[in-house]
């Protein structure tokens, strides 16, 4: 087996960008035919705590899901490009992360997110669905920590009858974060909006906006997923 860093701290490729992680969770299993490929992807690490838990701590609750079809190729040529760009094997200027077509794909598209490319395509995507929603929003986060848009888009949608219901862990793995939640969740629920914590560890990534949206995947609903992380996360269009 192989195993590559992205972007060591200490040897970052990108100049005055040291803090950077490839949060993409994808596992791509090839056994040599094209119609039997499949991707395994969602919000888990290939980590013990998301599987077995410990002895007092239970397997933290995530979100999964294998895919079969287009969207392979399209997660398998992303892998290479980040392998590529881990590696040190020099990418054209300005070069983003291969882009993923919507035809063919079955109603779903693989959406890159993060320095390699050109736009901040998830976040577009959650602030429009947020202002075009009609009838219910529900999100799924172990981290809530948005910035003043994709807030005020929430609540707005809250105070226009929306019904917005957001479901998170009581208690994250991350204390900080749990701090810093506080005002958001407040405006949030000010606007109407319903806040539900559970009491284990949450983990899962999903958004669901009408018959309209389904997002599920890497990215947390904070700034640093939205906007410094690489992240990976699957549209699905069909209701």
């Amino acid at each position: 087996g192989e195993v590559t860093r992205f972007v060591p701290p200490l040897h970052s490729p990108l100049k005055g960008r040291s803090n950077l992680r490839d949060h993409r969770k994808m596992l791509i299993a090839d056994a040599g035919s094209h119609e039997r490929r499949r991707l395994w992807s969602g919000g888990r690490n290939l980590a013990s705590e998301y599987f077995d838990g410990s002895r007092g701590h239970p397997a933290w609750h995530d979100l999964s899901f294998d895919l079969r079809g287009p969207l392979v190729d399209q997660a398998e040529a992303l892998f290479e490009h980040d392998w590529a760009f881990a590696n040190g094997r020099r990418l054209p200027a300005g070069s983003d992360a291969p882009a993923m077509p919507l035809e063919g794909a079955g109603g779903a598209q693989l959406i890159a997110s993060g320095p390699d490319q050109a736009d901040d395509t998830v976040y577009s995507m959650l602030v429009t669905a947020a202002y075009r929603a009609r009838r219910r929003i529900a999100l799924v986060t172990p981290y809530f920590v948005p910035d003043a848009a994709l807030l005020m888009a929430l609540a707005m949608a809250a105070r226009r009858g929306v019904v917005v219901d957001l479901l998170m862990p009581a208690r994250s793995n991350h204390r900080m974060s749990d701090l810093a939640r506080r005002r958001a969740l407040c405006a949030l629920a000010d606007a109407g909006a319903r806040v539900w914590l559970v009491p284990h560890m949450l983990h899962a990534k999903l958004a669901i906006v009408d018959d309209l949206l389904a997002l599920a995947g890497s990215a947390n609903l904070d700034s640093r997923s939205l906007f410094l992380n690489y992240e990976m996360m699957v549209a699905f269009h069909d209701p």
